[in-house]
């Protein structure tokens, strides 16, 4: 009952679709679903998104990077390493002699553009370097190192 206002105050529960590929800080209009007026129709909502900072991708537009470890000896011969994309698991191929800070595409697993459109995953490389090295490993290195490399 409005109580001679007009309006009757409430409070209600919605559900947003919230579509894939939104940027922090966008608007969200729902129509019809604002404040009410006096023998008026109902005003629009406006719901302003903030996106969260996810532990292992990092957003630029329309693309994510991901930071990607690998084993120097990998890094040297190439390699093939599973990752967790976005959307599942992938397998991603290291190519051999990759140097630390080089970025990797993988084509099509970034950010959903709408449709079936999608930016791109890049994965930056970094070296694992061992802090400790057996009798053996430290042996081989050097016999490297007396070969030029």
């Amino acid at each position: 009952v409005c109580g001679g206002h007009g309006v009757v105050k409430r409070n209600e529960e919605i559900r947003i679709a919230i579509p894939a590929g939104i940027n922090d800080g966008e608007m969200i209009r729902l129509t019809g679903r604002g404040e009410a007026v006096p023998r008026g129709t109902a005003g629009d909502l406006y719901v302003k998104v903030h996106v969260e900072r996810h532990s292992v991708f990092q957003r630029e537009g329309e693309n994510l990077i991901m930071n990607l470890s690998v084993k120097l000896s990998d890094a040297l011969l190439g390699a093939e390493y599973k990752i967790e994309a976005l959307d599942g698991n992938l397998t991603v191929k290291i190519p051999e002699g990759v140097s630390p800070g080089e970025i990797l595409r993988v084509k099509g697993r970034g950010v959903p553009l709408g449709g079936s459109r999608r930016g791109d995953l890049h994965l930056k490389v970094s070296i694992k370097i061992p802090p400790k090295l057996s009798r053996k490993t430290r042996q081989l290195i050097e016999d490297l190192r007396a070969e030029g490399l």
